[in-house]
This record gives C-alpha cells, structure tokens and sequence, in this order.
C-alpha cells in the first residue's frame, strides 16, 4: 500500500455515514461469477465471496456516497448499510469525503518478467533416466529462480544434501521438494538442512504414517507430513480449497497468462522435456536437447497464454485468479480450452 494510503487505513469515522464515499483498497479487488463473486484482498492473501448485489453497487456507485446509494435502493437501505458496514469490518476499504481512487495508481493488468523461464519441475524416480545435475545446471543458465523437485523413491539424507550442494552459485532461489517418508527425515533434520541450503522454502514428506500428519512454519520453510500416497505425476492438476490462493502476482498473472505453465519447463520421471511432466506432450528427451533448445521453441510457449478468462467453466468462476490451473487433465482432450477435470468446485 502506497504511503499516501496508508493515512487513510483505518478511516472508519461512522459520523456522517450516509454522507461519506466508500473506496476500496487498490490492493482488494472484484472478480465476478456465474452465481457469486468474490473480493480478494491480495495484500492479506484473504477472501470473501459476495453477491451480486454488492459486486454491482461497488462498482456501478463507486463515486456515490453512501447515502445516494440508499436512495437508489429505498427499500433494502438496511440490507445497504450492513455492507458498507461488512466491508469496513473487513477492512476492504475506507470513508471519505471524495473517493480516493484517483489519488493512487490502480494495480497493474499486466506482468512481465525479463527471464524466458521462471519456473520449473524435475521429477525423479530410481530409473535415474537423466542427469539431474545437468538439469539444474542448464535451469541457471535461463536465470531459473524456481524449482520443484518430486522425488517418487525414498532418497537419503546424504543424497538430498548433494542435490541441494549443486543448486548453490546457481541463479536459483526457491526450491521445493516432495519426499518419499524415510524415518531420518525428522522435521529437526530437515531444519539442520535448511540452515546450510536456505534456498529450500518448503518440504512435503508423503507417505508419511498417519499420526506424523502435520504442517510445520518456521522461519521461511514450510514442512508437511502427509499420509497420502504420491508415486507418479498423476496426483498433480487438483482443484481445491487448500490451493487457492490470492496472492498479487498469481493475480496480475492470471490476468494475462496461464498462471501454472507460464515460463514453465519441465522433466518427467522418464527424461522427457514438458510444459508440465503430466502433459501427453513430449518436446524431446533431456540430454538430445538443451532446456534452453524447447523453451526458445514458439510451439512449446503456446501454452503460456491460455489464461483462465479463456477456459471452460474457470471463465465463470469466481475463483478463477486465486486458482492454478491445470491442462493436462481436461474434459475435452481435443480442445485445450476445455474445463479441467479435477475441478468439483460448484458454481
């Protein structure tokens, strides 16, 4: 929030009510849907589905005081106050006597970034079908800041430790990584871990014994011990209420590109090079060519622009920039624009 907003933070004077502007936040905005709409407060990462009713008059009366508003709508002025009063409990916005939003710069509609390639996910099993040092090597060469590691075998400490020692003077700086359970991997190992390879920012060890579930938060790592079993790249693409997230750059991303393949590479389980190692599509197998060869190809981008305004069903939900999406598993495998098939979210 810009300085000259934060004045206005907590501007909640309920003295002349009627008389006052209600402006949202720049950083809380409207997203509509079929049935319901949402508002995101990107700052937070919070959310609130709203009706329709409140989408319009927040954005057809943005400029009205509260009391014409009133007058438009006579006989539901009550139900009027209580959301001006609910979006103000929320702190979603604030009263005042012209509206604000004039003052401050709208969030931008766009996002750019100077890399080709912003993220990626290697998947590894012990067929050991490609050079994962290799991997990493050529993710820094495309200036890479992300990677997902998904091992689908038990992989021991010491072996973890090295895979981590080949991401330093690399140009990575998130790395994410899903175990298999192993009784060393103790949440105070992985902590002793973390303080030599800082790059690591979260840790899920899955087919953990049931009384081991739990989520750790401690200093910039996540740490997750879950039951479920996760031995292939199948159980990725799932839509749900654990993954939404409404975040400012996943949104401004959303706007304009598809908001999980976007500058995306990856390697399967089997050294193939994919948008997505879930993906039918196969670019070549790792090691014939370079990372650097598929992502400069204009066939294997394509997919970075099928944004959610695009797709089957996410066009009308109202969750759509808060949630990744997934092309690999879709309704329709003949049109790339079909709903995706994990997805039970009811509109």
């Amino acid at each position: 929030i810009s300085r000259k907003l934060r004045k206005y933070r907590g501007c909640k004077d309920m003295n002349n009510f009627d008389k006052k502007i209600f402006s949202l936040y720049p950083s809380c905005v409207l997203v509509n849907g079929k049935n319901k709409d949402a508002l995101y407060d990107l700052q937070r990462q919070s959310y609130s589905l709203i009706p329709h009713a409140l989408y319009y008059i927040l954005t057809k009366y943005n400029k009205q005081t509260i009391g014409s508003i009133k007058e438009k709508y006579a006989d539901e002025a009550n139900i009027i106050s209580e959301y001006f009063k609910f979006m103000l409990d929320k702190d979603y916005g604030v009263l005042c006597e012209k509206n604000v939003e004039v003052m401050f710069r709208p969030l931008p509609h766009h996002v750019f970034s100077p890399k080709l390639i912003t993220n990626a996910i290697f998947d590894y099993d012990k067929n050991e079908s490609y050079n994962l040092m290799e991997g990493i090597r050529q993710l820094s060469l495309l200036k890479c800041e992300n990677l997902e590691l998904r091992f689908y075998d038990y992989i021991s400490l010491s072996r973890l430790t090295d895979v981590l020692k080949w991401a330093d003077d690399t140009t990575l700086r998130d790395i994410e990584i899903m175990l298999q359970y192993g009784e060393d991997y103790t949440f105070k190992n992985i902590l002793n871990i973390r303080l030599l390879y800082p790059r690591l920012r979260k840790v899920s060890i899955v087919n953990s014994p049931k009384n081991l579930e739990c989520i750790y938060s401690h200093e910039e790592i996540f740490i997750i011990y879950t039951s479920q079993e996760i031995n292939d790249e199948s159980h990725c693409g799932i839509c749900s209420p654990w993954y939404y997230l409404p975040k400012i750059e996943l949104y401004m991303e959303s706007l304009s590109f598809n908001n999980c393949l976007n500058a995306k590479i990856s390697i399967d389980r089997f050294g193939n090079i994919k948008n997505c190692p879930s993906m039918a599509k196969s670019w070549g197998k790792f090691g014939v060519y370079t990372l650097s060869e598929v992502a400069n190809n204009k066939e294997f981008q394509k997919i970075w622009f099928i944004k959610k305004d695009d797709i089957d069903k996410c066009k009308e939900c109202e969750l759509r920039y808060m949630c990744q999406d997934c092309r690999a598993y879709i309704k329709d495998k003949e049109n790339i624009y079909s709903a995706p098939t994990k997805c039970n979210y009811v509109l």
